[in-house]
């Protein structure tokens, strides 16, 4: 995998710090788990952080501070985390599928988000355009499977794409394979037509 699409600066920046919403950090780990570059952008960003904090100036600790810090560390766990190798499409919890038309359906993802953002997959059979759409607010995108083209160009398995509040787009699945998304959203998104307005309400993600 080589994504041709990245988060920005300022979005690595964010979910290096731990300052993204968790839905939306789930998004970009997607892309991060896959890109190389990314993960060595973050690298870079946790490095310039830990030299920032190395020139600090030295606080006065107490003379016990050393023999608490060694009791905690007695306490945890000893043993390294099992790190779960499995493809990301394997580990999510989803909530159950909903068919919103031949070919396309779209499921929740049951992780913490704030109670207006949607996390969510969608899977666009071949062929399939989804509804032509604008967005309350961010959008954050990984391609998990398969590429779609739009507005803003063809993002394929691993790309990152970030739509905000201005974008009026339509994806369109590009190829022979079905296209897989992992979203986060800010609310809801803004369907146009008729029949975007019943796909949406189907949805209801």
């Amino acid at each position: 995998m080589n994504p041709r699409h990245h988060p920005s600066v300022e979005i690595l920046t964010a979910y290096a710090s731990g300052a993204l919403e968790p839905g939306f950090g789930l998004v970009v780990g997607a892309h991060v788990e896959g890109c190389a570059a990314c993960r060595a952008k973050i690298g870079a960003f946790e490095a310039a952080s830990g030299a920032a904090l190395s020139e600090l100036s030295a606080e006065d600790v107490s003379a016990d501070a050393l023999a608490d810090v060694m009791a905690r560390l007695d306490e945890t766990q000893t043993s390294a985390p099992k790190v779960d190798t499995r493809p990301l499409l394997e580990r999510l919890t989803l909530k159950p599928k909903k068919w919103v038309a031949p070919g396309v359906w779209v499921a929740a993802v049951d992780t913490p988000h704030a109670p207006q953002n949607r996390v969510y997959l969608l899977s666009v059979a071949p062929g399939m355009p989804t509804a032509r759409h604008e967005h309350s607010g961010a959008e954050f995108c990984t391609v998990l499977k398969g590429a779609y083209r739009d507005e803003l160009g063809v993002f394929a398995a691993g790309d990152f794409a970030a739509a905000y509040g201005e974008l009026n787009h339509q994806p369109m699945v590009e190829g022979d394979e079905t296209c897989v998304c992992l979203f986060a959203t800010e609310g809801r998104l803004k369907p146009q037509g008729f029949l975007g307005r019943l796909a949406f309400g189907l949805a209801n993600v």
